[in-house]
Order: C-alpha cells, then sequence, then structure tokens
C-alpha cells in the first residue's frame, strides 16, 4: 500500500490511552500520519493537518471516516440485515437465486462497500464456507474491516455472517486477482458504483462520497473468470448496458425491480 497523502488519523476529543495506540497502529497499516488531539474540534484537526480532505477518527466504539467538508461515514448492516431476514421468511433474493451458493461455498467480494451483501452472502455459505472481500478505497475497508467485527444486530444469524467476512485486501481489486491462484473461489462477485443513476434512498449517499467509482473493466472480468470455479456474478441498474458491453446475457430479476444480476459460467 502507498503513503496516503490525502488522508490522517486520530482520536476522539476526549482520547484515552488505548484509544492513541489503536490509532497508531491504524496510521502505521494505512502509511497516514497520526495527529494527537487535544480535545479540539475536528475541523481544528483539518487546518492543523493542511492538505488533507479525510481523517480516521478513532473513537470508543467504532472508526468514524469524516471528511473536511462535513460527510461522514461510519459502518451499519445497512441492507444487508433485512434482506437476510427477508430470505429467512422465504422471500426471494436474486443475489442468492444467481449465486446458488451451498454451505462450504467460497466468495470473493471484489466490491466490499457496506459489505451488506457480503453479509448476505455468508449467511448462505455458513461455518463451513468463506467470504473474503476487497475494498478499492482503503480507508473505508478499514472501517468496514472494524465494524464487521464489533456491530451486534438482533440477529444472531447476521452476526455471525458478519463475524465471518475476512478483508483480504485494501486496494483495487485487479490487484488481488491477479496474484490469486486460479479456480480459488467458486463465485467472484462485482458490485460497481451503477453508471445509470438509479432513484433510491439515502442510506447510501456517504458511500457515494466516500467510494470507489472507477469501473469495471474487461480485464478484471478475465481474472474474475480465472479465480472463480462456478460463476462470476455482475450487478447493474436495469437501464445499464454494461453487461450486454461484457458479452454478459444471463441476468436476474424481477420485472419491476431496478437492478440485474448479470451471471458468467466459469470452469
Amino acid at each position: 500500500m502507498s503513503e496516503s497523502t490525502d488522508l490522517f488519523v486520530t482520536t476522539a476529543s476526549a482520547s484515552t490511552p488505548e484509544l492513541r495506540e489503536r490509532a497508531a497502529a491504524i496510521a502505521a497499516e494505512l502509511q497516514a500520519p497520526l495527529l494527537l488531539r487535544h480535545k479540539e474540534p475536528l475541523p481544528h484537526c483539518f487546518d492543523r493537518m493542511s492538505g488533507t480532505t479525510r481523517a480516521i477518527v478513532v473513537q470508543k466504539n467504532r472508526l468514524l471516516l469524516a471528511h473536511r467538508d462535513g460527510p461522514e461515514f461510519f459502518f451499519h448492516p445497512n441492507l444487508g440485515c433485512l434482506r437476510a431476514a427477508n430470505y429467512r421468511r422465504g422471500q426471494n433474493d436474486w443475489l442468492l437465486v444467481a449465486a446458488q451458493l451451498q454451505p462450504g461455498d467460497s466468495v470473493l467480494d471484489c466490491t466490499l462497500g457496506y459489505a451488506g451483501e457480503a453479509t448476505l452472502m455468508a449467511t448462505q455459505t455458513g461455518e463451513s464456507g468463506e467470504v473474503h472481500g476487497i475494498e478499492g478505497i482503503p480507508e473505508l475497508g478499514l472501517v468496514v474491516r472494524e465494524g464487521l467485527q464489533t456491530v451486534v444486530t438482533e440477529n444472531q444469524r447476521v452476526n455471525q455472517a458478519m463475524r465471518s467476512i475476512q478483508v483480504v485486501h485494501l486496494g483495487h481489486h485487479l490487484e488481488y486477482l491477479q496474484q490469486c491462484p486460479t479456480d480459488r473461489y467458486d463465485v467472484v462477485y462485482f458490485d460497481p458504483f451503477f453508471d445509470v443513476a438509479v432513484d433510491q434512498a439515502g442510506n447510501l449517499d456517504d458511500l457515494r462520497f466516500f467510494g470507489d467509482f472507477r469501473p469495471l473493466t474487461a480485464a478484471s472480468l478475465s481474472e474474475a473468470r480465472r479465480v472463480a470455479r462456478r460463476w462470476v456474478i455482475v450487478k447493474t441498474s436495469k437501464w445499464s448496458q454494461q453487461l450486454a458491453h461484457f458479452g454478459i446475457t444471463e441476468t436476474f430479476g424481477s420485472d419491476w425491480g431496478k437492478v440485474r444480476y448479470g451471471r458468467m459460467a466459469c470452469g
């Protein structure tokens, strides 16, 4: 991981030795400067760190990713928890229909984001399976990695699924795929930001602000097909031509839904 020049790490204003120790470890992992905070407001910290636009703030029970202009991001289970509960109640979920996951399967989520769909898939692969995640924005992935291990919901199955997810790479997915053994995973999954906007509730606005907008490429799909034993799955909006562009013809989704899951056979 290259040195970050746009980011610093600090603690909550009411700092403790434990928070400072944790902040130092995160700063070292991200190769970012550590700012010792002396109860001043966060905007003053940004003033002290001229040239930076983002900060990871180590708080007592979570990590916060903050922007100089005000937006903030922290981990929460988002729609993954709701979708897992709905599926358990018998509702259809088109990602799970496309993936056909069984206990013991292995999945690589190349665009982790909130890890909602990784969590959903982990409820199906179970204790004998594995779900690995990649996040293209290292500081975002680190916040999510921490949250997956600490956040507790009322759904024990979801809690177990979150704890089982391993964030295996902080950086672009192609970096990881190129060094990954052939046939390493049963399913490789991509959920890039849509190239055609979908009118949705604002629960993803903070992710859009901090997320990785680099488009999916043919090179990434080629590597993914080598790495996957069974399927490569790509999520798009129903109005996008992206699946057709990549030659993906098998799709899953409801007639009234706004998203489609395209599936490519491997092996």
